[in-house]
């Protein structure tokens, strides 16, 4: 009801609450009626999605048949098959630097959404339609500044001007875009592509625990020497140095203190050693549809015994970062939204006999 129009959510639910505790149909203010039927039982209430016979009308209207509804009533249309100009600027991507968090702020660590400024949207020639769709507000913070948060030194001047915090004329924070939700989170120590969203629909589709978009990163790692003092007292042992990733393809291992086993990585790879980079330095490829909290982090230092010295998240389905600059942001396109939309189609089984193993003896 809320993707037609007809109501919010949370009032869909509070009608469905009301009519499941009251007796009395004729005393209700409101009632949800489809095809013409009132819906009185329970709270919740599955409709086909290209259902359009549904209204709310006061309790003790009288029901009518479905030749006698308005054809003005709103039909369900997926999200990325709307118009354009109806969900354009819905979404943006972010090129995260260090030092921002994706929530809120918290213990002087700045919110990336501080970013989402007209000075840093690099859609300098964004049509009418877009830019008159993207509202800001100059929200007042709670006093964070720059100067004394973790956001490193040379990320700072490049949002600063003359090397003073941008302000406008009142003393507050420059402008930011108003609305819009963080859809995933991409922790302090690392930088690359963060989607924000002001649509459920688009949120939905990419932090569902069902969701299968894929998720690229491109991480440096080196030798882990020696436990933290954190995973010291946790009890953690350090495992033994290995460059397989076999441990990550085939999945089912648990990390530290994790009751869920881990999804199979999609793909990951060893890249070649940059000359310039120090020799211990190794970089890694990772593409993953599962996103728990530092599991990456977590996964090379628990299954490898290597530590990530460098993540950077490159692509989020057909979203990535390419000339991204960091701490600048952009609309998606339409071929973004659709591609994130667009079901990923299943591989293929390959019929066949299954090969007995065979055991051979070496004499030597």
């Amino acid at each position: 009801m809320s993707e037609l129009g007809i109501c919010s959510r949370r009032e869909a639910a509070r009608i469905l609450k009301d009519a499941s505790e009251s007796s009395n149909q004729r005393a209700l203010k409101s009632v949800i009626y489809v095809r013409g039927s009132p819906v009185m039982g329970g709270t919740g209430f599955k409709v086909a999605q290209d259902e359009k016979y549904i209204e709310i009308r006061s309790g003790d209207a009288a029901t009518t048949s479905n030749e006698s509804h308005n054809d003005d009533l709103k039909e369900y249309v997926p999200y990325a098959e709307r118009p354009w100009h109806e969900i354009c600027g819905d979404s943006i991507v972010l090129n995260k630097p260090i030092g921002y968090v994706s929530g809120q702020e918290e213990h002087q660590h700045v919110p990336a959404v501080r970013l989402l400024t007209r000075s840093n949207n690099i859609d300098k020639d964004v049509d009418g339609i877009v830019s008159s769709s993207l509202q800001y507000t100059k929200q007042k913070w709670s006093g964070l500044d720059l100067e004394t948060s973790s956001v490193p030194k040379h990320i700072r001047n490049t949002l600063n001007r003359d090397g003073k915090a941008v302000v406008d004329q009142d003393n507050k924070w420059e402008a930011t875009l108003q609305g819009y939700a963080c859809a995933g989170r991409l922790d302090i120590n690392s930088t690359g592509v963060l989607i924000f969203t002001r649509a459920g629909m688009m949120a939905r589709r990419l932090i569902s625990p069902q969701s299968k978009i894929t998720k690229e990163y491109i991480v440096k790692v080196a030798p882990a020497v020696q436990l933290t003092a954190r995973e010291s007292e946790m009890g953690m042992k350090l495992p033994p140095l290995t460059t397989d990733l076999e441990s990550f393809l085939e999945g089912g291992r648990r990390l530290w203190d994790d009751a869920k086993p881990l999804k199979p990585v999609v793909e990951a790879e060893w890249l070649q050693n940059d000359p310039e980079e120090q020799p211990q330095i190794r970089t890694l490829r990772l593409v993953l549809q599962e996103g728990k909290k530092r599991q990456i982090r977590r996964m090379c230092r628990e299954l490898l015994g290597l530590h990530v010295v460098d993540l950077v998240r490159t692509r989020i389905g057909p979203v990535k970062i390419d000339s991204l600059p960091e701490g600048k942001w952009r609309t998606l396109t339409k071929e973004e939204v659709q591609g994130i939309f667009m079901d990923r189609p299943k591989k293929k089984k390959k019929k066949g006999k299954k090969k007995r193993k065979s055991f051979v003896s070496i004499d030597t």
